[in-house]
C-alpha cells in the first residue's frame, strides 16, 4: 500500500511540474516529441499487459502474485507517464482545449481505471464486487478510446 502510494504522490508532483513546465519533455525524438514517446510506451504497456494478465492468472495460478505485481506496479508507472504526457499537453494547449481530443477523455477513463484498481487490491466486502465490475468494464471504454486516440494521433482520422 505505501508503495502505491508513494507513486501516486509522484504521479501528481510530476505532473503539476509538467503543467507548470517545470520541465519540458516537447523536444523531437525522430519524428515525434519525447513527451508522446512517453505516452505510445506506456499506452502499449497497457494494451498488452491487460490481456497478459488476464490469461496468466488463470493459466498459472501459483504465479499469480508475481503476475498481479507486474500489473499492479507496471500500470501505475505507465499512468504515471501518461499523466505527465496529459499535464504537459493540457498546459502547453490551454489556449485551445479542443485540441485535447480524445485525451481529454481518455485520461479521466485511465484515473478511474486506475482507482478501482487500487480499491479492488485493498478493499473487501460487499462494495468490492461493484468495484471489480467498475474496473472490468471500464477496461472496455479505455482500448476503444485508445485505438481513437492513436488514430486520431497519427492523423488517420
Amino acid at each position: 500500500m505505501w508503495l502505491t502510494l508513494i507513486l501516486l504522490l509522484a504521479v501528481i508532483i510530476s505532473s503539476i511540474a509538467a503543467y507548470v513546465f517545470w520541465y519540458k519533455l516537447t523536444f523531437f525524438v525522430g519524428s515525434y516529441l519525447f513527451i508522446h514517446w512517453l505516452s505510445i510506451v506506456a499506452s502499449a504497456f497497457i494494451a498488452i499487459s491487460i490481456p497478459i494478465h488476464y490469461v496468466l492468472k488463470r493459466k498459472r495460478p501459483q504465479n499469480f502474485k508475481t503476475v498481479l505485481k507486474v500489473h499492479t506496479f507496471g500500470n501505475l508507472i505507465a499512468f504515471w507517464l501518461i499523466s505527465i504526457h496529459f499535464a504537459q499537453n493540457l498546459g502547453r494547449l490551454a489556449g485551445a482545449p479542443q485540441r485535447l481530443g480524445i485525451g481529454f477523455a481518455l485520461y479521466p477513463v485511465l484515473s478511474l481505471i486506475v482507482a478501482t484498481g487500487i480499491l479492488e487490491r485493498h478493499q473487501t466486502g460487499k462494495s468490492s464486487k461493484y468495484v471489480k465490475l467498475i474496473h472490468k468494464y471500464v477496461v472496455i471504454i479505455l482500448y476503444v478510446l485508445i485505438l481513437l486516440h492513436t488514430l486520431q494521433g497519427f492523423n488517420i482520422l
